[in-house]
């Protein structure tokens, strides 16, 4: 019985193929092409793409491939911007580098005037402590400096002893010592006196770094007063 049944299924299977092939022979085949049109349709679904937008698509070639998500117009590419960032840096390298080879980076005693209009003339941004050498003020003044000259390379800090400076010590009306001068390509900007360096503190206070910072600040002398450049112990407390 079973043998039988196998053999009245291939029949009908047979039967099925001859028809198909007759419809087809006879250009009647739109049957076929709507059946597959409907399993074609069975198979698409709603599918969210990764742009956020909803597409009907087969859901098993929808996400096979697809266009890499483009950046909104405007809107910064991380590769740019880390591009100008090492630019900005290297940049800023080779400045420091030209300022190390022109003696930036310390307090620089001078010898003498000839050496001070010498040294002091190129350079866009300079300082120069006159002090007698002979006065705790004037000590504290040549550390307070010498930390700056370390942070600050954009400047360059040197000191004179007042018995070398015949010159300067005549043409300026000098209020006393320890006084500093801000110099641009030699040219004397600013002049502060022990009435300006001393306004907010003595020298032998620990706020004192922090106030002579923020005048060299305040007259363009160093970039920043940044808290690295002043003692640990004067990080609180301000009244400049």
């Amino acid at each position: 019985m079973p043998r039988e049944r196998e053999l009245e299924g291939s029949a009908r299977d047979v039967d099925e193929v001859e028809s198909l092939v007759d419809k087809l022979r006879s250009g009647q085949f739109s049957d076929a092409i709507a059946a597959a049109e409907r399993a074609t349709d069975a198979q698409e679904q709603m599918c969210l793409r990764l742009d956020g937008t909803v597409k009907k698509a087969d859901p098993l070639s929808a996400f096979v491939a697809h266009d890499p998500v483009q950046p909104e117009s405007g809107s910064p590419d991380p590769d740019d911007e880390l591009k100008k960032l090492r630019e900005a840096r290297k940049a800023q390298l080779q400045k420091e580098s030209l300022w190390k080879k022109q003696g930036h980076g310390s307090l620089q005693e001078l010898a003498d005037e000839k050496e001070f209009v010498e040294t002091i003339a190129p350079h866009e941004r300079a300082l120069l402590l006159l002090d007698d050498g002979r006065s705790a003020a004037g000590e504290e003044c040549r550390k307070v400096l010498g930390r700056l000259a370390g942070k600050h390379l954009e400047t360059q800090f040197c000191w004179l002893p007042a018995d070398r400076a015949f010159f300067l010590t005549q043409m300026v009306d000098l209020e006393a010592l320890p006084t500093i001068f801000a110099l641009s390509f030699g040219e004397v900007v600013r002049h502060l006196p022990p009435s300006r360096l001393f306004a907010y503190s003595s020298a032998s206070s620990p706020l004192f770094p922090r106030h002579l910072a923020k005048l060299l600040c305040s007259i363009n002398s160093i970039d920043d007063a940044d808290d690295d450049s002043l003692s640990g112990d004067d990080a609180s407390g301000d009244g400049f």
